[in-house]
């Protein structure tokens, strides 16, 4: 049997990250168990075309496309879920985190990301920051606001958080979503504009592609600012403290 071309194998690798989305995969995962392999000459010709991405260490590999290369996303994610769920031992009292106790689940390019991904939450409103001496500790907003107002934090929930459950659902966004890329012509289409189409508000939408991006269904492009009208700017929506006109969604129900 004749062997397999470096297209075919890099075709084959790129089947394989395709099919397990952002969890990625090893090395090992992807079949590539020599380093002078026809595979992994494959992969390295995928990194240098910047077609995939290692999100963990050169030790501990995981591969995944570059659609789902967000070290700084996920990192807020983990970062977030870690000072959420922390609860003090002791009944009405903060826990207050360290660094250590935030990066917990991160590996790789993800723990070289905690720093930026705490600051951005700070900047969120998510996270809160103390000093005690020489040392900062966070803790979460949320369970601040349970501690001092138990009884007000279902209310402050349900009336500050516009949710994606506001937006008239996955599959009539998508809907809307291949409408519009239908018309246009390509994937990468405007967020004011798909929101044109859907007639809902804009925030909702928002925050509807917001939660969309985090769970790896949806990704977020910068487009043209500068080349942008008023209209078009109005769906930007601001990640990192830079504004993102177009969106790619997963067509998939």
């Amino acid at each position: 049997m004749a062997p397999e071309s470096l297209e075919t194998r890099k075709e084959v690798i790129l089947g394989k990250l395709k099919e397990v989305g952002a969890s990625g995969l090893t090395k090992r995962g992807l079949g590539i168990k020599d380093a002078k392999s026809s595979g992994a000459r494959a992969l390295k010709a995928l990194e240098e075309e910047r077609e995939v991405a290692n999100l963990g260490t050169p030790r501990r590999a995981r591969y995944v496309l570059m659609e789902f290369y967000k070290p700084l996303e996920i990192a807020c994610d983990q970062v977030e879920s870690n000072a959420k769920e922390s609860k003090s031992s002791r009944p009405g009292i903060l826990e207050l985190l360290s660094r250590k106790d935030l990066e917990k689940g991160c590996e790789g390019e993800i723990r070289k990301k905690v720093d930026e991904a705490a600051d951005w939450l700070v900047k969120e409103g998510k996270l809160l920051r103390f000093r005690r001496g020489r040392n900062t500790y966070s803790v979460h907003a949320e369970n601040v606001k349970t501690l001092l107002l138990p009884e007000q934090a279902p209310r402050i929930d349900r009336t500050e958080t516009p949710g994606p459950s506001q937006v008239p659902g996955r599959p009539k966004v998508l809907d809307a979503y291949r409408r519009v890329k239908e018309r246009l012509g390509y994937s990468n289409v405007e967020i004011y504009e798909l929101q044109k189409d859907l007639g809902v508000p804009m925030d909702q939408l928002k925050a509807f592609l917001i939660d969309e991006n985090r769970r790896g269904s949806a990704v977020l492009s910068l487009g043209d600012w500068s080349l942008s009208s008023e209209e078009t700017r109005s769906g930007a929506i601001e990640l990192f403290g830079r504004p993102h006109l177009l969106v790619k969604l997963r067509d998939e129900a």
